[in-house]
């Protein structure tokens, strides 16, 4: 593999939409854990 076509791979615009949307995956479930964690919090205070 030259090193031509891997910069050419890096180059197209899939490889851009990819890594959107996985740092919109990342930050969609490190919000949701932080969110189950602050519920969890909440009703831990109010039953104990």
């Amino acid at each position: 593999m030259d090193l031509s076509t891997l910069f050419g791979l890096f180059g197209e615009s899939w490889i851009d939409e990819f890594l959107i949307w996985a740092v919109a995956s990342a930050a969609a479930i490190v919000g949701l854990v932080a969110v189950v964690n602050a519920l969890n919090m909440l009703f831990e205070t109010e039953t104990g």
